[in-house]
């Protein structure tokens, strides 16, 4: 299938294709070049691509992901190096949510400060 097409069965832009395949996430066994030099992509690019996707919206980066991928492709992504990845991510994901709290306790304050003076300075 031509970019157009496979952009249009995972959602992506074609530019976003062109970096991914840039970035090594597609290689040689995703993609085949014809006599007119166009890209061929074969099907397995959905599911690469997908699964890409899914994984940043997951909150994993592209360096995670693509040491993942790599892990799935040659066959060393064991169970318990999954578990790894997922606990590392949710203590991530834990960590953010806890900055996210001070920050919404920081505004709050800052909030119930300004709601005071605009009492006292209405008196």
């Amino acid at each position: 299938m031509f970019i157009s097409e496979l952009a249009e069965k995972t959602g992506l832009t074609p530019y976003t294709i062109r970096f991914y395949e840039k970035e090594g996430f597609l290689d040689e066994r995703y993609i085949r070049r014809g006599e007119n030099n166009y890209r061929y992509y074969c099907e397995d690019a959905v599911e690469r691509l997908r699964n890409i996707k899914a994984g940043q919206a997951a909150g994993f980066t592209l360096t995670e992901l693509k040491e993942i991928l790599e892990a799935c492709d040659t066959g060393s992504l064991t169970t318990q190096k999954k578990v790894v990845f997922l606990r590392q991510k949710m203590d991530a994901i834990d960590r953010k949510k806890a900055e996210l709290d001070r920050i919404q306790t920081y505004l709050a304050s800052i909030l119930a400060l300004m709601h005071s003076e605009e009492q006292v300075s209405a008196h």
